[in-house]
């Protein structure tokens, strides 16, 4: 028993060294001496056709490695499926059913494995996959640092307090960004990714319908014809099958639009619009929609460090999935 526990022992210290050695997260880390040089055209190859298939799953992507990274860490813990040991991961919670997208990073992981099996992480799909939807959308071209570990541990009770709604305002989001070492600054450039995309009626009706204080019943700091507009889709406030786009002028283009929509009253939800009237965040706002390329410069600079969080470091628990749906070895 003692010889068992200290070859299991000396196993563990060696694999976690070489974990050290391996796993150095940085730009190009698939290149060179990790065997496989061709990761990043082959996420890349995948998320393209699914754009052009879908131009609306770019969106979706953006918003998984968001949810993905809220909880935990950037570790692909969004995409483990309910298993025995572990009947209720992340991908159960409310917030989380509407995530789409699970099938492109599928597609990626199945290649990648063919051409070098067990060495690109789901974590570092979904973050090449994020970065290359920009960019197909019509969104400036950047790096994306690799070498994530994919986590262990997905637990739906994890994510209400870390996935902030969209009916907060703009301190409580400040707070929560806070929280993950993010910025007020990159909170509100991150807020961007609402440039394209869309929303069910149901999650923005509450500022169309009854609104508290208001003689019409809508928020008055909609835009009054945008408002109208927005009714005669959504014209039941409970409607939750209809889906309205976040920028109705060029909803699939990786654009400033937002911002300049903000400013005009033209966006969607609460958590949005007080982006636009806080006195912390308004002239944030407001330069974006005045310069989109610096707004540009600082969303690539803001996702980077958003999908930097929490990184999973040699000698914690940690692996690359052969299927990104279950951990290895799964019970």
């Amino acid at each position: 028993m003692k010889e068992t526990a200290s070859f299991c022992k000396s196993y563990l210290l060696w694999f976690f060294s070489l974990s050290a050695i391996l796993y150095a997260y940085s730009v190009g880390f698939y290149n060179g001496n990790n065997s496989c040089s061709g990761a990043e055209a082959i996420v890349n190859e995948v998320v393209t056709k699914a754009v052009k298939a879908d131009p609306s799953i770019a969106a979706a992507l953006l918003r998984m490695v968001y949810h993905d990274c809220f909880v935990r860490g950037c570790d692909a813990s969004i995409l483990l499926d309910p298993s025995l040991s572990n009947p209720e991961p992340e991908k159960n919670a409310l917030i989380n059913l509407s995530i789409r997208g699970y099938e492109v990073i599928d597609t990626a992981k199945a290649a990648l494995e063919r051409l070098c099996p067990g060495i690109v992480s789901c974590a570092d799909i979904i973050a090449l996959a994020a970065r290359d939807a920009v960019g197909l959308s019509g969104g400036m071209a950047f790096d994306m640092p690799t070498g994530r570990l994919d986590g262990m541990i997905s637990s739906v009770q994890d994510v209400s307090d870390n996935l902030p709604g969209t009916t907060l305002s703009a301190k409580e989001m400040t707070q929560q960004f806070a929280q993950h070492g993010l910025t007020q600054d990159e909170m509100v450039t991150l807020a961007g990714a609402h440039t394209i995309g869309q929303a069910h009626c149901d999650q923005f009706t509450n500022r169309l319908y009854n609104f508290p204080g208001s003689p019409t019943g809508i928020d008055p700091t909609f835009h009054p014809t945008y408002a109208q507009h927005l009714k005669s889709i959504c014209a039941v406030e409970t409607d939750s099958d209809i889906l309205v786009p976040l920028d109705p002028l060029s909803p699939n283009v990786f654009d400033n639009n937002y911002f300049m929509n903000g400013v005009l009253g033209m966006v969607l939800f609460s958590s949005d619009i007080s982006l636009f009237y806080d006195v912390q965040t308004q002239a944030m706002s407001h330069l974006n929609a005045q310069h989109e390329e610096l707004w540009e410069t600082k969303f690539a600079k803001a996702l980077v460090h958003l999908a930097s969080l929490q990184l999973i470091e040699p000698g914690e628990p940690g692996e690359i999935r052969t299927n990104c749906r279950s951990r290895n070895h799964e019970l």
